[in-house]
């Protein structure tokens, strides 16, 4: 299926997929948050929705909105585009259940392939949080620092830093527990699927 892609999209698809790709979830984890993001060109707004082993993220603008979902228990994630009435689906590769930063050290490949380090402990907007330390091999994606808040079993906090995007944080306000509906992690009938790949490939840098 060809589809015509906005300028912004490929860079914001990066972002927030690299992001996913590092989140945390656990069964017990059920709740929403507003998702601030600001570094730039990729400053903005979007929501978040947790509920067992699924996650549902809605990130951008009228010019280039995308939607995460991710299934724990198929081991997928889908990237939707809401303008084209398109997804594309990947395979997630972890080393056991549970999507804490460690399970995907030297799992995931090509940009995403990383270094994850436990480098301390902080509590951020009141919950007591483990701090990770991602270094990607790639050095044009540069690094990751997150806040895995352990009562949520998500990341209240992450911080991109790199030469491409320069330094992004992003973080949930506005959390509340509790009330995430099942059908928010469904493909909406009418979508397609698309061909891959669509982000921009970046030469490994030594």
């Amino acid at each position: 299926m060809n589809i015509k892609i906005k300028p912004r999209l490929p860079m914001l698809l990066t972002c927030l997929l690299t992001i996913a790709a590092f989140s945390g979830l656990a069964v017990a984890s059920e709740f929403s948050a507003d998702i601030v993001m600001e570094g730039g060109s990729m400053s903005g707004k979007g929501k978040v929705w947790v509920k067992g082993n699924k996650m549902r993220q809605e990130f951008g603008d009228q010019f280039a909105k995308v939607i995460t979902i991710m299934d724990l228990d198929q081991g997928i994630n889908w990237v939707l585009i809401p303008e084209n009435k398109a997804y594309m689906k990947n395979k997630l590769e972890t080393k056991g259940k549970g999507f804490r930063p460690e399970n995907f050290a030297g799992m995931q490949q090509g940009q995403m392939k990383a270094q994850i380090e436990l480098v301390g402990a902080e509590t951020v907007k009141g919950y007591a949080c483990d701090k990770y330390l991602i270094t990607f091999e790639n050095k044009q994606m540069g690094t990751m620092t997150q806040w895995f808040a352990k009562e949520l079993n998500y990341p209240i906090k992450t911080i991109n830093e790199s030469a491409q995007m320069g330094k992004v944080v992003t973080e949930l306000q506005n959390i509340k527990k509790g009330g995430v509906k099942d059908d928010l992690f469904k493909i909406p009938e009418g979508y397609k699927e698309m061909e891959q790949p669509l982000m921009p490939q970046m030469s490994p840098e030594k």
